[in-house]
């Protein structure tokens, strides 16, 4: 069930006539309290038309209605969780009150919670309702971990062939954040991942291919928009190839502009000529874009005016990333850092320090010429004009009842299903070990898994004559010559990885007992090797002639992994990434 109302920016006869209706009531009386049993509006696409002569209406009635105070503080975005008590609540609520921000990005809690929330910010906000987002990149688990559902990663989901799966998730991840009361989602992530040892992007590209990082992006992007969440491409100008966190340094990323421009910014563009609402600005430094030191991308005016809005020609809405990373804060004091991020050409402050010093230093610097009042003005329209493309206008309370079954439903499992499906990758089948043979002496062994896998269930239920083993993640040297032995006579081995992680320093969670079990077990027999995990872990397991890649170790990849192994589905998916001489972009069988 969608729950926000969607003012087109088309011409629709149908639509010029609500619009009639809804807008002439501007200010106080735009924030209209619907009953919360009512029927929601259909949803319709986000249009970037800057001809829209009602919408442009809306905006300049709106923004002459509003003082200094409420025009700024539509310029801030805040940090809202709903995981946290009175005291988090209040402040949110403060900020609401004094400074009227604009928006809010919600992080972890639940959405029962968070529409509750949701319902009672908003209703602090009549004149102008919040915009709310949230990172929601493989959909609101990546937020709501416990409760909500997970697609898979977009390096995963990299690996699929079949784009019109990538709008398809687009689509349900907006009918999802909808649900709740969210209008943006900060993704897609467009960055090229072209450096394995990226310690931020990694697993959350789709991969080192520019064309497949567009096309990928695209999709997503469209299946929001059309459905009317506002996309947001991130972040540029291209954060694959760092191996620093802006988390916690500022990365510095060396290429040339004919290199940028040909990787890096590819994606971007063909986004941009595309349509996508909104762009998020990395903190990275980039000398051929700004040479001054420590000048993050988020500051730079010559990369976000000159570069993105003037040279690319794009002329939605520029978030910040967040302003309390020590990729920005790190050299910049709070207050500084939101005057020259404005002066730079971005029109939201995403999770500001400071308020108040922001506040101070943005009033000076628009005292002392330094910041120009005009430049201001455009941001706060570029504000109110995304809120009027994503229905706010006014704010409808979000219905309390029946969260849970509309967030969940069989369609959206399904749909999760068939994406795993189709990007589960066969890396290597030498001597056309998988499908596993029926009959035999075939064993299967996991590695590293806590408690016993899902996957080695469901393949003894698929062949009750298979014999399972297990060794912890860091086996000893007595434990490895136990499993070696137990395992000798085996005509094939199923080794299954499980426990991985994502730092490429940690050696992705593998341990050298771990890897050396591996190949010694490749020595004495046959072996198929699943991995659960991260694809650059590949590079440990070239002399392994048979490799299934599963990237994730979710309960349904580890389900869709067996059957694979079992014959019961056929592999579609081809690696987003090379990792090595026989690990190639591209490879699958």
């Amino acid at each position: 069930m969608s729950i926000s109302s969607i003012f087109p920016a088309g011409n629709s006869p149908r639509f010029s006539r609500i619009r009639r209706l809804a807008l002439p009531v501007f200010a106080v009386a735009l924030f209209l309290q619907l009953d919360c049993s009512s029927p929601a509006p259909v949803q319709t696409p986000i249009k970037i038309d800057y001809a829209d002569a009602a919408e442009g209406r809306w905006v300049d009635s709106l923004f002459n209605s509003m003082n200094e105070a409420e025009r700024l503080g539509q310029l801030f975005m805040i940090r809202a969780h709903s995981d946290k008590g009175p005291d988090h609540i209040q402040t949110v609520e403060n900020l609401i009150n004094k400074h009227h921000v604009g928006g809010l990005c919600f992080f972890q809690g639940t959405p029962e919670k968070q529409a509750e929330l949701t319902n009672r910010y908003q209703a602090l906000s009549p004149k102008v309702p919040l915009i709310i987002a949230m990172d929601a990149e493989w959909g609101l688990g990546m937020r709501m971990v416990a409760t909500t559902m997970s697609f898979p990663r977009q390096l995963m989901l990299g690996a699929i062939s079949d784009n019109q799966l990538i709008y398809d998730m687009g689509k349900e991840i907006a009918r999802q954040l909808l649900r709740i009361g969210v209008q943006v989602n900060f993704a897609p992530v467009a960055d090229v991942n072209n450096n394995p040892a990226n310690p931020v992007i990694g697993f959350r590209s789709f991969g080192e291919d520019r064309d497949n990082v567009a096309a990928k992006s695209m999709q997503y992007m469209k299946g929001m928009q059309e459905n009317g969440v506002l996309a947001c491409a991130k972040h540029f100008p291209g954060h694959g190839d760092t191996d620093v966190d802006s988390h916690f340094d500022l990365p510095v990323i060396r290429h040339n502009m004919a290199r940028l421009d040909s990787i890096e910014l590819y994606p971007f563009r063909e986004l941009i000529k595309e349509g996508i609402g909104s762009v998020m600005v990395a903190h990275l430094h980039i000398p051929a874009l700004d040479d001054r030191p420590n000048r993050p991308t988020t500051l730079s005016r010559n990369t976000i005016t000159t570069l993105l809005k003037e040279k690319m020609g794009f002329d939605g809405l520029v978030f910040t990333d967040a302003l309390e990373m020590e990729g920005v804060a790190k050299h910049h004091k709070p207050g500084v850092v939101e005057a020259e991020a404005l002066l730079a050409g971005n029109d939201v402050l995403v999770l500001p320090k400071d308020i108040e010093a922001a506040l101070r230093e943005i009033k000076a610097y628009l005292k002392d010429g330094r910041l120009q009042q005009n430049q201001l003005d455009a941001s706060v329209k570029k504000v109110l004009r995304a809120k009027y493309r994503v229905g706010l206008t006014r704010f409808s309370p979000i219905p309390s009842a029946g969260i849970k079954e509309d967030l969940h439903t069989a369609s959206a499992e399904a749909l999760r299903r068939k994406l795993i499906e189709n990007a589960l990758t066969l890396v290597r089948n030498q001597d056309t070990r998988l499908p596993a043979p029926k009959a035999g002496n075939i064993a299967a062994l996991s590695i590293g898994a806590k408690e016993k896998p899902v996957f080695t269930d469901f393949l003894t239920k698929g062949n009750t004559t298979l014999k399972t083993f297990a060794v912890q993640a860091d086996p000893s040297e007595a434990d490895r010559n136990q499993v070696l032995k137990s395992l000798k006579s085996a005509s094939l081995v199923i080794v299954s990885l499980h426990g991985m992680t994502n730092s490429i320093k940690k050696d992705f969670g593998l341990t050298a007992n771990a890897r050396a079990l591996v190949a010694e077990l490749n020595k004495q027999n046959k072996v198929a090797l699943v991995v659960f995990g991260n694809p650059y872990s590949l590079k440990f397991f070239d002399e392994i002639g048979c490799v299934l890649e599963a990237y994730d170790e979710d309960t349904l990849t580890q389900e869709v992994a067996a059957q694979v192994v079992l014959g019961q589905l056929q592999t579609k998916g081809r690696l987003p990434v090379t990792v090595s001489a026989l690990s190639k972009y591209g490879v699958g069988e």
